[in-house]
């Protein structure tokens, strides 16, 4: 597999292990404990100048003033980050990608640790495949594969990601980059249902000339399909009609015309994601009057 770039930005880039702000929480931690250790661990020579500090009902409500202080600090920057974070996630679900990408790529740029920021590209990566710009969705699908937080922190997502990887490299024409993540994809899964292959898989099927093997995919992973929603299962239903198509025009004509009927509503750039590189399937579309969508 050819390995995935990164995004220029830093901000979307893996999360630092030595970042700002916890070199300044270390700081302070390291220094409340100095300071502690030298009030306590005072000599009763020094007896007089502890006194003078106020003693213990001094430096005790310092302690407890300054441990407030960073967790009310933290707490709020988890607190911002949760709230961009889920503003994307409803923007995704109503399918406004654009404006979900930007809460998303707010997420990014508010995450404290690197588990935050790294499934926040990965959904602002999911977000860009979805409007077709595949060099910036692996760009931020690499960052997010690259800080190996997902694994750990994300199972789920560590496990899906691959498919989409697999979709981008597809849209890109390299077919096989696109079989090699699929593959990944199944490793990860072990016996697990498959997340988000479905579609690079009857895309891969549709191309390589074996649409009967697409067609038998979909009926026997019709749940995973019904799962799919917006653009992604708009794709998918065109995929049944091109592979129907190839089979047999006539024979399957209802079913066709079934498949067509349910992509409506039809919005730009929904296939031109996978035409651009497809002629055969470009070439379907202008025959069923479907170029003008894409």
């Amino acid at each position: 597999m050819n390995e995935l770039p990164l995004p220029k930005e830093s901000h979307l880039k893996p999360f630092p292990f030595v970042a700002p702000h916890r070199v300044v929480a270390w700081a302070v931690w390291i220094g409340i404990f100095l300071v502690a250790y030298n009030f306590f661990a005072v000599s009763r020579g020094e007896e007089a100048a502890r006194e003078a500090l106020g003693g213990p009902r001094f430096f005790i409500p310092l302690l407890i003033t300054v441990f407030l202080t960073l967790f009310a600090f933290f707490y709020w920057r988890l607190r911002r980050w949760a709230e961009a974070y889920h503003q994307g996630v409803s923007f995704f679900s109503a399918g406004d990608e654009q404006e979900a990408s930007r809460r998303f790529e707010e997420a990014a740029r508010r995450a404290t640790q690197g588990a935050q920021r790294a499934v926040s590209v990965a959904m602002m990566g999911q977000c860009q495949l979805a409007m077709g710009d595949t060099g910036r969705a692996l760009e931020l699908f690499g960052s997010a594969e690259r800080s190996g937080k997902l694994r750990s922190a994300v199972p789920a997502m560590y496990r899906w990601m691959p498919g989409l990887i697999s979709m981008a490299r597809f849209t890109q024409g390299d077919l096989a980059s696109a079989r090699a993540w699929l593959e990944e994809g199944r490793k990860r899964n072990g016996d697990l249902p498959p997340i988000y292959a479905l579609l690079p898989e009857v895309a891969l099927l549709c191309r390589e000339g074996n649409p009967a093997a697409a067609v038998a995919a979909l009926d026997a992973r019709a749940g995973e399909a019904d799962a799919l929603v917006g653009r992604d299962a708009r794709r998918l239903k065109l995929l049944r009609a091109f592979a129907l198509d190839a089979l047999d025009p006539a024979g399957h004509a209802a079913a066709i015309d079934a498949a067509l009927a349910a992509l409506r509503p039809v919005r730009p750039g929904d296939f031109e994601f996978l035409s651009a590189r497809w002629p055969e399937l470009q070439a379907f579309l202008e025959r069923r009057g479907l170029s003008r969508a894409a």
